[in-house]
């Protein structure tokens, strides 16, 4: 975020329709506390776990302010720049999970009485040589979760360790008189599921606790903590049944281990708001092109780059004027304001009337990632500014 940007607060009682919005200064980002704190309750409450927040997904300030001190379970942080955030800020348990940690983020993590996520034998052993004679953190081993349930090929990625290493990791850090306080296994954003096509959300669970012995024999301490992971989507609140039976297949769990779920997808993307203007319009072929203020330098997820099959947002037109029966019908095609082809952040596929210049783009569900995981650096465009709209 532009240190110069201002994040303020929308105060006094706003009219019913959205013509507040026409004040904004645009490309912004507006966000609502409640509803954070709302979808933050409802999900720990499914899971009947501790529920810890991964700050990734929405690293705002001002909104940490508002919702941080709901966050007890704890929050997951992957640079020190989201440390610098939290430190003095949040006093629940706080998370360092990021396979690169140097040492100056390390120290920074120990100064702050960080849990270490290990996700390698050498990184563990970093953390022996900075650690030294200081008061030694509590860690979490990092397992794969393909390594840990043989999951399918095309669900593989690079984070945590085989079996084997955790083993070798455990015993390193009991030889240094680090504890290991639990374990951690995470599938992969969107990929919480029960279900028959094979290992799901439920087995990595049980295959992490049927392991969790054997690192206690090599530490000769138990293992009492089992980070789940998470992967829920932004959908999650219509998955009631799935939670029921997930709840009741962890269950056996419980008097073992304390568990404890990660999210942020599921937590920030229904508090988010992103707001362009449109700056022109013109007739291309038989669709209007709307030609907006903000685009893929100010929310890159819109322009559905990273996906196979495009499949762009319908966003809402508030209109500075009404259509008129006169005007001609189109689809709408919005871009964004930079010269690259891959800069459609939406489309609006039914016909409808030209929007004017001046008219608002808005697109709901962008409190998740589609702020801090855009690059604003492309032709040195200002980031986004950004909004606390308490509803």
């Amino acid at each position: 975020m532009n240190p110069t940007d201002i994040i303020a607060p929308l105060h006094g009682d706003l009219p019913a329709s959205d013509d507040w919005l026409m004040s904004l200064k645009t490309p912004c980002y507006v966000y609502d506390p409640s509803v954070v704190l709302a979808r933050f309750a409802a999900l720990r409450q499914r899971l009947a776990t501790s529920l810890i927040v991964s700050l990734k997904a929405n690293p705002n300030l001002d909104l940490l302010i508002r919702c941080g001190h709901a966050f007890v379970d704890g929050i997951e942080l992957a640079s020190q720049g989201e440390l610098d955030l939290v430190a003095g800020r949040i006093h629940a348990p706080k998370y360092v999970n990021n396979p690169s940690m140097d040492e100056p983020f390390m120290r920074a993590a120990l100064a702050s009485r960080c849990i270490f996520i290990i996700d390698s034998l050498e990184q563990a052993q970093r953390l022996i040589q900075v650690v030294g004679q200081q008061p030694p953190p509590q860690t979490v081993l990092r397992l794969n979760a393909c390594e840990l349930v043989g999951m399918e090929a095309h669900l593989a990625d690079h984070f945590g360790m085989s079996r084997h290493d955790v083993l070798l990791t455990a015993k390193a850090l009991a030889h240094a008189h680090i504890p290991v306080m639990g374990l951690h296994v995470f599938a992969g954003s969107h990929h919480f599921r029960l279900d028959n096509s094979g290992a799901d959300a439920a087995d990595l669970a049980h295959a992490l606790a049927a392991f969790a012995p054997k690192v206690a024999h090599v530490t000769g301490k138990p293992i009492t903590f089992l980070n789940l992971g998470g992967g829920f989507t932004e959908h999650s609140d219509s998955q009631e049944a799935t939670f029921d039976t997930y709840r009741q297949r962890l269950a056996s769990l419980l008097p073992s281990f304390t568990l404890a779920h990660e999210s942020g997808r599921a937590i920030f993307a229904s508090a988010g708001t992103f707001v362009t203007r449109i700056r022109a319009v013109k007739v291309l072929g038989e669709r209007y092109v709307a030609i907006c203020d903000g685009g893929l330098s100010h929310n890159f997820l819109l322009a559905r780059t990273e996906s196979l099959l495009k499949k762009y947002a319908q966003p809402r037109l508030l209109r500075q004027r009404k259509a008129s029966a006169d005007d001609q019908q189109r689809p709408i095609q919005f871009v964004g304001s930079t010269c690259s082809r891959a800069d459609v952040i939406g489309w609006q596929h039914q016909a409808c009337a030209a929007p004017d210049a001046g008219d608002l783009v808005i697109f709901e569900n962008c409190g998740a990632y589609h702020q801090s995981y855009s690059v604003s650096g492309f032709l040195s465009h200002k980031p986004a500014h950004s909004y606390i709209h308490q509803s």
